[in-house]
């Protein structure tokens, strides 16, 4: 089962403004050039909120090929699906990374962008992808360390107090320190090993670290004895920073490809 964020009306508001920032759509097209997607291949888009990802890999593989992804937000799914309604050959259902509603064997690739570190059971995520993918095929994962967070705020104590209780919004915050050896425990290959920096020098209300700061007070108010005004106050610092010309995020997404082996396991 996942964990962390309920994507409600304000949720899924402040997550969708996200993703339409150049920073995500950077991100996207990050992991799609490493899956190297083929026209004509079938595709399983692990978390599709809201859609763009799988809109994306739809327009390279092509009305020959197939997307299928799941969610577990009916608000994200129905974005989603307004988002994919055009391309005939997305299938969007609702469905759990542990339980992945398709055959065994069905797709040529996979992708989880952002996705296992809200996953309680990873290891059976892991299983699924493996279990559904074809001999051959690849599997993109792409996952942050919330350790790897570096953000100029003015209220330091504050801000570890925010970052502490904000960490508590997915399963594992650290995930991508053990994702080589839950891929390798899963029956996969590594294939290559990646880091996608977010990094935003400036405040700027269209980027990601922009966009998260609503994202963040929206959670942690109530959380860890952090109160409305001590959220507030936070937000406050750091876009003062900004407005001073001192502001400075960075993030760090680790990217592992892997593949099935074409031979069974000894």
């Amino acid at each position: 089962m996942n964990a962390g964020l309920q994507f409600d009306d304000h949720a899924t508001r402040r997550t969708l403004a996200m993703y339409v920032t150049p920073d995500v759509t950077a991100r996207r097209g990050f992991l799609l050039d490493a899956l190297a997607l083929r026209p004509g291949e079938a595709v399983l888009n692990l978390g599709c909120v809201p859609g763009f990802q799988a809109a994306e890999m739809a327009d390279v593989i092509g009305s020959a090929g197939r997307v299928c992804g799941i969610d577990i937000s009916e608000p994200m799914l129905a974005l989603a699906r307004n988002h994919c309604a055009a391309r005939s050959w997305i299938d969007l259902r609702f469905g759990d990374a542990t339980q992945v509603p398709y055959p065994d064997a069905e797709f040529d690739a996979a992708d989880a962008l952002q996705v296992l570190e809200y996953v309680r059971d990873v290891p059976a995520a892991l299983a699924e992808a493996f279990r559904t993918l074809r001999p051959g095929g690849r599997f993109a994962v792409l996952d942050v360390d919330w350790d790897s967070i570096v953000w100029n705020a003015p209220d330091r104590a504050l801000h570890e107090r925010v970052l502490a209780a904000w960490n508590a919004h997915c399963a594992d915050p650290y995930l991508p320190r053990s994702l080589a050896r839950l891929l390798t425990h899963a029956g996969f290959e590594i294939q290559h090993r990646s880091v996608f920096v977010l990094f935003n020098p400036e405040y700027d209300p269209q980027t990601y670290s922009a966009r998260l700061i609503d994202l963040i007070v929206g959670y942690v108010t109530g959380q860890e004895r952090i109160s409305r005004t001590d959220a507030s106050d936070w937000a406050d610092g750091v876009r003062r920073a900004g407005a001073v010309g001192e502001y400075f995020f960075s993030l760090n997404h680790y990217l592992y490809l892997a593949t099935k082996p074409t031979h069974p396991a000894p």
